[in-house]
């Protein structure tokens, strides 16, 4: 039966959850635990009776384990009994008859207090703990992580843990005086500056607003013009000491969280604050804004680069409609000629004679003087018309140079002193380059436009030097200072002396020695190949073939049985039509999802819930929070009302611990086992076209037509629940962000298989998953076209000849394999996201030799799976069965999406992003309460003696909606008319 949670205080209720109530008893747990030590065993059997020994034992066990005692009316779990039992040879029955006497379980508890060296929290003590809390605090300021750390904390000291609302307490303060310590250190920072950080939140006689919120914008249209406003302005946020070496002492979090706050204020609302707290917040805000600016300039710079190469290449293929069909045909005179020689030599013929037999010598004669075939073929290069952009390029190029400092690899040595060789022409007013500039980093593509007559044309070499930089950029080739996104690649990893330690705290099985690591792997690839080898060598695979040398898979017939879709129906008539906002408020009222969404300033609730949820509905059903205002029927909830709780309530953590709490309660909802067991999950990108403002935000991407749009990638286990989603632009391979779902999810699966289509995987991806621990199992789209990598030459697997590529580089792999556990340490530790991660090692037109020993050791995993692919069609069908559950997902994430004809209007990525997460909130909600009503309707169906085939179980969906009323007028019940709604309903 499903319960009203009551809201918590810090913690959300699946956290308190998982500190108040007793883990998973493991067998790991058990035996580090629960195992009694000799000693333990010689004060128990001082006990009389059974009872009191099996009782004696499991508080013992249980004050070692968490720290505290039992609570009046607990018990531990079953397991936990029966394993002390056994070892003291006690039925587990006997611990009944102790567990109901109050008075021995006391005495009992405080002579294991005296016996085990344990203390009650004193208030010097409580002082000390939150004094030892405080640098904690400071480098994280997370509820979760800080109450981990206190319990641990107090267990070490052997201090009895208090009830949860005190450890909340004293987390709150730790949070309290990090923040002072925080503001104290950045006041050194600007100690100097005070006068002109406060002076930001001034407005000057002659403008309209103060020079703070107009830091807050900044155009975004790719354009030359724009990219000297955003320079003017980082010029202006360089100003102060954003750049200090001391800001690294402080951790990022911290940094990007007063950043945050920064960012919602206004200066009026900032002019408020005491000293201390505004100067910090404004200065973290300047801080995040020279790394923001910095990285928006390099990207504008990309993106117009990509515009005028797409405007060259469009200007060439104009230029062969109008003159490449005069072309083909003096090509074919030429041929002809050419042809007449080769036939006048080999017949000793007149070679004039049968030249003139094809062409009339005057007018080969016009032809071969006619130099303006070669200028016409030159033309139809789309390099030659990307000429026309360069003054346009110019007018940014020399405050583009001087804006950064550009570090690189020593590979990038001559793009860099091109670079530097430029930069030194501009300042020093001159049109024509040094006498000797660098050539190395041309290349062929360039080579002909920028040597023209043996001599460097500078408008090429200036255009050359300028797409060579932003590809440098892109693959990490070459680096910025003060940049977020465009860092030499050492700084996203963790620093050598410490990722081995780092190493042993997380749950990551990545063997010491490549040896190690292969020694198992060979085993398995020499077995599958055979396998594999055998059953097409004797057709014994099922479903495979191999004709004419190319392995061919049979398509997977549909296996829903014909029963399923009269009981859906049966079942879809059971369930009542329902209004979305109270099918919100019933799913808020099961899992307290809504306490999520905190107060960025304080950690604050929101107090009118259902004013929340109506922000939140406006995020979700892409409706927006001026026409949400307009269709709520309650009169208190006012745009004004929506927007101060977008701005300080709603954001993308909020959004992920929220979404966690959904996903956690349908998870353990009985027919969601019938679905999965919550241990697979695929992923996929919805594209959502971009109207009004947000055109300019929008990518274009052949895939999809010439409209622009935007991705909103999202990972959904094989229970139906959408457990982690993101905006991603539309031009970039899905593959990139497929293992962002899998590390940063808040939920609690344990995700160990994962499917995509053909667009999400990539060898890199392969290595990175193997080396993280998780199964990566993508729908291989053109198998005729996938190669086996092997550690034998090609001819030693006649019967896959035609899919083995080549030998697998093992020495590649073995000279990196500690960087790759550097690397693989460094993602999960969260030092850097995978996604950005695997966007530079995934780089075009370079890569480093870490990149290439994960992309070979990425191809020893995608050769074993795709053996088994051949081999399993369990596996096949399993992958086909995930995707589809993403693909009902995406249907309805469209159907709740409706408002706006369906497009996405936000004005920045961020906004994009906070889309994303409230319409995917929103699908979980929906696919939450649905099952619960499958499972009701099921109930009642059994109630009334009807029958219920449980083999038809596994094909029902909670995705549907054609009951749910997603649009008219917004109206929300009283808290007591939806919680008994609530209680009817789960009951």
């Amino acid at each position: 039966m499903v319960t009203t949670k009551t809201r918590p205080a810090l913690l959300t209720p699946a956290q308190r959850q998982q500190f108040t109530e007793f883990p998973e008893p493991t067998d790991s747990l058990l035996s580090r635990y629960y195992t009694l030590s000799d000693d333990d065993l010689a004060l128990i059997q001082e006990r009389r009776r059974d009872s009191n020994r099996l009782g004696f034992a499991v508080q013992l066990t249980v004050l070692r384990h968490l720290g505290r005692g039992l609570d009046v009316n607990e018990s531990p779990p079953m397991a936990v009994i029966s394993f002390l039992a056994e070892q003291l040879g006690i039925d587990p029955a006997e611990y009944p008859a102790y567990a109901s006497r109050d008075t021995t379980r006391r005495e009992h508890f405080l002579e294991i207090v005296q016996h085990l060296g344990y203390q009650t929290l004193s208030l010097a003590l409580n002082r000390e703990l939150r004094a030892w809390l405080v640098p904690v605090a400071v480098v994280t300021p997370q509820p979760f992580a800080l109450m981990s750390a206190l319990l641990d904390e107090l267990r070490r000291r052997k201090i009895l843990v208090p009830r949860i609302g005190v450890l909340e307490r004293m987390v709150v303060m730790a949070r309290t005086q990090a923040e002072i310590a925080i503001h104290k250190v950045l006041g050194g920072i600007t100690a100097g500056h005070e006068d002109a950080l406060d002076d930001l939140l001034n407005v000057p006689e002659d403008q309209a607003m103060a020079p703070y919120t107009r830091l807050k914008q900044w155009p975004s249209h790719a354009k030359p013009s724009n990219i000297l406003k955003l320079v003017e302005r980082l010029n202006f946020v360089r100003q102060f000491p954003v750049a200090d070496p001391r800001l690294a002492s402080l951790p990022q979090s911290r940094l990007s969280g007063l950043a945050a706050e920064g960012k919602r204020l206004s200066a009026s609302s900032l002019s408020e604050y005491a000293p201390a707290k505004r100067r910090a917040v404004i200065f973290a805000r300047l801080v995040d804004l020279s790394q923001t600016l910095t990285d928006e300039i390099l990207d504008m710079h990309d993106r117009l680069m990509l515009t005028y190469l797409r405007e060259s290449e469009r200007a060439s293929a104009q230029e062969y409609q109008e003159s490449g069909l005069a072309l083909v045909e003096r090509l074919q005179t030429f041929e002809q000629v050419c042809a007449a020689l080769v036939k006048a030599r080999s017949e000793h013929l007149d070679p004039y004679q049968v030249i003139e037999n094809v062409l009339p010598w005057g007018k080969l004669v016009e032809s071969v003087n006619d130099h303006s075939t070669a200028q016409q073929l030159r033309q139809l290069d789309p390099l030659h018309h990307l000429l026309k952009s360069f003054q346009k390029v110019r007018t940014y190029s020399l405050k583009l140079f001087e804006a950064f400092q550009f570090r690189g690899t020593p590979s990038a040595e001559p793009l860099l002193q091109a670079v530097q060789a430029l930069k030194t022409m501009y300042q020093d007013g001159k049109r024509t380059l040094p006498d000797s500039v660098p050539l190395r980093f041309v290349r062929q593509r360039w080579a002909a436009f920028v040597m023209d007559d043996r001599k460097i044309n500078r408008q090429y070499y200036e255009l050359c030097v300028l797409d060579e930089l932003r590809l440098a950029l892109r693959s990490g080739d070459i680096w910025v200072e003060g940049s977020r996104k465009y860092r030499d690649l050492e700084e996203y990893l963790l620093p050598k002396a410490v990722w081995r330690e780092k190493l042993a705290e997380l749950p990551l099985r990545l063997p010491e020695t490549f040896d190690e690591y292969w020694k198992d792997r060979k085993v398995l690839l020499d077995e599958k190949l055979e396998e594999v080898s055998t059953g097409l060598f004797k057709g014994q695979l099922v479903d495979v073939s191999a004709p004419r040398g190319k392995v061919k898979i049979t398509p997977l017939k549909k296996m829903v049985p014909p029963a399923v879709e009269p009981f859906t129906r049966q079942l879809a008539a059971c369930v009542k039509r329902i209004k979305i906002t109270e099918l919100v408020q019933q799913v808020d009222a099961w899992t307290g999802c809504s306490d999520c969404f905190t107060d960025l300033r304080n950690d604050n609730k929101v107090e009118k819930r259902h004013h929340l949820l109506t922000a939140l509905l406006a995020e979700g059903l892409n409706l927006g929070l001026t026409k949400m205002a307009e269709a709520v029927t309650d009169p208190e909830i006012t745009t004004r009302r929506l927007m101060y709780l977008s701005d300080w309530y709603i954001r993308e953590d909020t959004f992920k611990a929220a979404l966690a709490e959904v996903v956690n309660f349908q998870s353990q909802q009985p027919l969601a086992q019938y679905w999965g067991d919550g241990t697979k999950s695929s992923s996929d990108g919805q594209r959502f076209a971009v109207g009004g403002h947000g055109r300019k935000f929008g990518h274009l991407n052949a895939k999809y037509g010439r409209e622009p749009g935007v991705l909103f990638y999202t990972h959904v286990s094989d229970q139906y629940a959408p457990f982690h989603t993101k905006a991603i632009t539309a031009n970039v391979r899905d593959a990139l962000h497929v293992l962002d779902g899998l590390l940063y999810h808040q939920s609690d699966l344990q995700i160990q298989e994962h499917y995509t289509d053909t667009a999400g995987f990539t060898d890199q991806v392969f290595g990175m998953c193997h080396l993280l621990g998780f199964r990566f199992a993508p729908r291989i789209r053109d198998l005729t076209e996938t190669r086996l990598y092997t550690p034998e030459p090609p001819s030693a697997y006649p019967v896959l000849a035609s899919m083995v590529n080549r030998k697998l580089n093992l020495e590649l792999i073995r000279e990196n394999w500690d960087e790759l556990r550097r690397l693989t340490v460094s993602v999960r530790q969260g030092t850097v996201t995978a996604s950005l991660l695997m966007s530079k090692l995934a780089a075009y037109p370079r890569q480093n030799s870490l990149a290439q020993a994960l992309g070979e050791l990425g191809r020893i995993e995608r050769t074993l799976f795709t053996l088994e692919w051949l081999s399993s069609p369990a596996l096949r069908r399993r992958v086909y069965q995930g995707l589809n559950k993403g693909e009902a997902l995406h249907s309805l994430s469209k159907a709740v999406a409706i408002h706006r004809q369906g497009e996405i209007r936000d004005r920045s990525h961020e906004a994009q992003n906070l889309r994303a997460n409230g319409i995917q909130l929103l699908v979980a909600m929906i696919s939450a309460w649905n099952t619960v009503a499958l499972q009701n309707a099921i109930e009642d169906m059994k109630k009334e003696g009807q029958d219920v085939p449980e083999e038809l179980l596994p094909y029902l969906s909670p995705l549907g909606w054609e009951h749910i009323a997603l649009t008219g007028d917004y109206s929300w019940r009283t808290n007591s008319e939806s919680e008994s709604e609530s209680a009817v309903l789960a009951g």
